[in-house]
């Protein structure tokens, strides 16, 4: 089932980004079992073959893909090769967000051009329906990252055709002149307003909990969309933890 299906059905949907640049790295999360996964353009030097393999492994795997783009052309590409949706970062204003629904979205709500993809089997299927399946299923995310966006959080939420509404707290922090502390009281007041600006508008909002109590407050608060993490992060913990069992049993003998 797509993700956007899930989420308009008030599913829990896990995912987590993913910042190493190979198919595998796709193959593992969903294998790990998460429901989507969140390819990194913006902080990688992921290409554009690379970014098609990622994108048809996680075809291959069942697991919801979404991108984020680091320039606005890379959308357009990224749907066509299977993303179910789009990650616009550093979203501050009206404008931005209706130009990200225009790249997204098919005519009349917005411009996205039309090709024959694999969407419809390279032109096997009927165009006409084919693109219709592809307009209820694309989720157009906007990132909320500065004071400019918190600024316009409301009327960037009341946009049509805009399905969610992603926190971040690691940028936002950086704003107010708290880098990297995320769960700092005043990086929390603006992210919960992100949160209520979404349900305001009925709007879909994606946490990115710390810690597990950031998880059981979302929980608790109706959110049932999580990023949990990144996947080098959690590698890196991973091999630690696995060599430190190792490290402990030759110094404590």
């Amino acid at each position: 089932m797509y993700l956007k299906y899930r989420l308009e059905k008030n599913d829990t949907a896990y995912g987590l980004f993913c910042s190493i640049p190979a198919a595998l790295s796709v193959e593992l999360i969903a294998a790990a079992g998460y429901d989507f996964v969140l390819i990194d353009l913006e902080h990688t030097l992921i290409g554009a073959e690379q970014l098609g393999a990622m994108l048809l492994a996680a075809r291959a795997s069942g697991v919801a893909p979404l991108v984020r783009v680091a320039a606005d052309y890379q959308a357009l590409q990224a749907l066509d090769a299977g993303a179910e949706g789009i990650v616009f970062p550093r979203i501050r204003s009206v404008q931005a967000a209706q130009d990200a629904v225009r790249l997204c979205r098919f005519a009349p709500l917005g411009e996205r051009g039309l090709n024959t993809t694999w969407h419809s089997g390279y032109g096997r299927d009927d165009l006409g329906a084919s693109m219709d399946a592809i307009r209820e299923r694309t989720l157009v995310v906007i990132m909320i990252e500065d004071q400019a966006g918190l600024d316009n959080v409301e009327e960037i939420a009341a946009v049509q055709g805009v399905d969610v509404l992603l926190e971040g707290a690691a940028d936002l922090s950086q704003a107010f002149g708290l880098p990297w502390q995320t769960r700092h009281s005043k990086v929390r007041a603006a992210v919960s307003r992100i949160r209520a600006a979404a349900q305001r508008h009925n709007k879909i909002f994606c946490a990115l909990p710390r810690a597990p109590e950031d998880f059981t407050y979302w929980y608790r608060d109706e959110v049932r969309m999580f990023i949990l993490g990144d996947d080098r992060g959690i590698t890196r913990r991973a091999m630690a933890a696995h060599l430190g069992q190792y490290q402990i049993k030759v110094n404590g003998q």
